[in-house]
């Protein structure tokens, strides 16, 4: 079994397998494997072969590759065998961020990940009536049949991937640190009786309403103090901690209607999304109606959804509640979608 292992670039190994064929029957191909078994019953004699990239990279020693057979397909299994360091431990990496291309006459295929192992399966039978191989394997002079061979890529980019992500916790940590310190903060919100300073760039960023309050030629942005009559300070806090973070509820008793509210207010999307997602998972016949009018009257097609679906599906313990009274009163447009779901038009 011929292999080969170099290194194309820094993080990028390229791997051939040449695995030789066993048997020129027509019902065994290459390396031994029974053509004719049934799909699901996988060759008791797969080949293997281990191939040393210990001086090729530090993230990995040696890849296990196996080919086996199963029904009509060819598999090709990898896996890795981990570094050992000192005290006989294992240097751990992260799957996760190794891309595996591998090709088989010309055909190449990403491979998939389940549980430290990557796999690929190929075709290799056609059938007209009756099982026969019709591989690309076999020379059409002679007949003899030609060494199965696989072309690998192997990108080992964990580094820099798991740089990305430590730098996006380096960044949000930063941020954080910011919201809870008030360091350089510029602005002062007035929410009845708390003051909540915070940082104009940073709000702007993430809100387009605040943006263009610091922006334009406003008495907020001249005074750089903002006063909140309508929202909860609680609730305003976790909006504005939202925008430096992206993390939601970060220990606040807050009301998640009213979090909706204050995002729509404000046009943080994302949060809207999230409170929309909250909610969705909490209707009940009490509150299927409150909710349908919230998502209608504070743009939120997900909640608005998820409501209308609720009250068809439970429109009997809904429709006689004084609160869908009401929506019938006030919002005939959201009483008719709902009927239409409720009678199934």
């Amino acid at each position: 079994m011929a292999s080969s292992a170099k290194k194309i670039k820094e993080g990028l190994i390229h791997i051939s397998w040449d695995v030789p064929p066993t048997n020129t029957n027509q019902q065994i191909g290459f390396a031994g494997f029974d053509f004719g078994k049934p799909m699901g019953q996988t060759s008791r004699n797969p080949t293997q072969i281990q191939v040393d990239v210990s001086k090729l990279t530090d993230v990995v020693d040696s890849f296990i590759l196996t080919c086996k057979m199963d029904g009509i397909q060819i598999i090709l299994e990898i896996e890795p065998l981990k570094t050992k360091i000192e005290g006989n431990q294992t240097k751990q990496f992260e799957c996760e961020t190794i891309l595996i291309h591998a090709s088989k006459d010309h055909l190449q295929q990403k491979m998939i990940l389940n549980k430290s192992k990557w796999t690929a399966t190929w075709n290799v039978i056609q059938s007209s009536g009756f099982q026969q191989v019709t591989t690309q394997n076999r020379c059409n002079s002679c007949g003899r049949e030609s060494p199965l061979c696989f072309d690998i890529h192997i990108d080992l980019t964990p580094d820099s991937l798991v740089s990305k992500k430590k730098g996006s916790h380096h960044v949000l940590d930063h941020l954080l640190n910011l919201w809870n310190t008030k360091t350089l903060s510029d602005v002062t919100f007035k929410c009845k009786n708390n003051n909540i300073k915070a940082h104009t760039l940073i709000l702007a960023s993430g809100s387009p309403v605040l943006a263009a309050m610091f922006q334009h030629n406003f008495r907020e942005n001249q005074e750089k103090v903002v006063e909140i009559k309508d929202i909860n300070p609680e609730v305003f806090e976790e909006l504005l901690c939202y925008i430096y973070t992206g993390n939601f509820n970060s220990g606040r008793n807050v009301d998640v209607a009213e979090l909706l509210v204050a995002a729509d207010k404000y046009a943080v999307e994302t949060l809207i999304e999230e409170c929309a997602l909250i909610l969705s998972r909490k209707l009940t016949v009490e509150n299927a109606a409150q909710y349908l009018v919230l998502a209608h009257l504070h743009n939120s097609p997900e909640l608005r959804e998820a409501s209308l679906d609720f009250i068809s599906n439970n429109a009997k313990a809904i429709c006689s509640r004084k609160d869908w009274m009401e929506i019938i009163k006030n919002y005939p447009e959201l009483c008719f979608q709902a009927t239409q779901l409720i009678l199934g038009l």
